[in-house]
């Protein structure tokens, strides 16, 4: 087997004709998986405290970079070092004896460790504490954890739901009822074998009968502060007044306890109108994915109504790259690949969206409005100044109907693949210039006059 100091530079670029394994010379035990199919994996070899040599498979390159490899390799060294036998087979072997009937709190775990991996709302943070969905279901399901979850019934779900009380004092949170009921709804139907878990190799084993929480009311569904939001877009006066405030540095009228020069957040909401990017998408966005030189943003994971989880390369207006070459990160982002776009002070992933959104709602004097109504403001206005809707289908990494539009998915792959500027300019990267162009001319629009 060969060893070699790895780099990402080397590995995006490795090619192989047969399936071959690589060890890195700075973490040993180490390796990459490379197939002719182009599929790069982790895995760490090493033997176990009685001397069996085993192999544990890590995950998937890029979705775990080589820096995060070399961590979790040394982890992974030292669960197999104080095993007697293989590791593998004492987790299976561990799982099984749980899985005839785990509690509540297991069964979450086990698709969190499982198919959730695959889901951007079910991906562990950097400090490997639990995903977003699974502290969501969590809060409000948590009279329910430790019950066996073949003895929890609809009627159990249903009375907690009903009877949770927000730890903000609100008087509701209808909505985070119903997104910690749409993660459970996951769990429970992989775990019985239902919906698209039916087949055989995406449902668990053993199958599990337990309830399903479509007999359960979902409190979003009559809750008018919620449905009416589905349908809001920011008016022209309103991106008038708020586009000023989605700056960096942050305008200091915020009054954020964050410094000025250290937030970025209001600029990351500007990035999300120039890109129609999901809040998610920008959040976990690393410099190696921005190829400035093809001006494209690629984001590893996007979500998907259907099937598994989809990548997406996205052409970026040059305002999108002119803003990115503005923020604090951008000149280090050579030595630092892996570092975020968009971090917080401490380089973790941002968070207290709740604050600065309602900072700039003051400032801007309006109101009810949601960091998901920027992304559908961005669609509305493009489909209004003659977007094509399978071009904004593709910007907003929604599937496409090729069948509908008489082609194939083969013609994502010439957009991407071959230079075609010279002939015709990629849609996507047409229709987002046209719409940053119209977020300039609101900017710069007269102020209504008052009275």
């Amino acid at each position: 087997m060969a060893k070699i100091e790895l780099t990402d530079h080397y590995i995006k670029r490795l090619s192989v004709d047969v399936r071959t394994d690589i060890a890195d010379a700075r973490e040993p035990g180490l390796t990459l998986r490379i197939t002719p199919s182009g599929s790069k994996s982790w895995a760490v070899r090493c033997r176990s405290a009685d001397g069996t040599s085993q192999r544990v498979t890590l995950g998937q390159y890029p979705d775990i970079s080589l820096k995060d490899a070399r961590s979790r390799a040394a982890l992974a060294k030292a669960d197999i070092r104080a095993t007697e036998g293989n590791l593998n087979q004492v987790r299976r072997e561990a799982a099984l004896a749980g899985s005839a009937d785990p509690t509540l709190a297991k069964l979450i775990e086990e698709y969190e460790n499982g198919p959730g991996m695959l889901r951007v709302t079910w991906k562990r943070s950097k400090r490997n504490m639990h995903s977003e969905s699974r502290n969501r279901i969590g809060t409000v399901f948590a009279a329910l954890l430790e019950r066996r979850v073949s003895e929890i019934t609809d009627d159990n779900f249903s009375d907690t739901m009903t009877n949770y009380e927000p730890l903000s004092g609100a008087e509701k949170a209808n909505g985070q009822v119903s997104r910690a009921r749409a993660n459970l709804m996951a769990v429970l139907d992989w775990s019985a074998g239902r919906g698209r878990f039916r087949t055989a190799g995406k449902r668990r084993k053993p199958t599990l009968k337990v309830a399903d929480l479509r007999d359960t009311h979902d409190p979003a569904a009559d809750d008018e502060t919620i449905t009416g939001k589905r349908d809001r877009v920011l008016s022209v006066d309103e991106l008038q007044l708020v586009l000023p405030l989605l700056k960096y540095p942050a305008p200091p009228s915020l009054r954020m306890r964050m410094k000025s020069d250290e937030d970025v957040r209001p600029i990351a909401l500007r990035f999300i109108l120039l890109t129609s990017a999901r809040l998610n998408e920008v959040v976990v966005a690393k410099w190696r994915h921005v190829d400035f030189d093809a001006r494209t943003w690629h984001k590893p994971v996007v979500k998907s109504v259907r099937g598994g989880t989809r990548s997406q390369t996205l052409p970026i207006p040059d305002a999108a790259l002119e803003l990115l070459t503005s923020l604090p990160g951008y000149a280090a982002r050579a030595d630092d690949p892996d570092r975020l776009v968009f971090p917080s002070s401490h380089g973790t992933e941002l968070e207290n969206w709740e604050r600065i959104t309602g900072a700039i709602k003051r400032e801007s004097q309006t109101a009810s409005w949601h960091r998901h109504d920027l992304r559908r403001t961005s669609a509305t206005i493009m489909r209004a100044i003659g977007i094509d809707l399978s071009t904004i289908d593709r910007i907003l990494g929604h599937k496409t109907a090729y069948r509908r539009e008489e082609t194939s998915p083969a013609l994502d792959a010439y957009l991407s693949d071959i230079a075609l500027d010279d002939i015709a300019e990629d849609p996507q990267r047409s229709a987002l210039e046209k719409l940053a162009d119209v977020y300039k001319r609101i900017e710069l629009r007269p102020e209504t006059p008052v009275g």
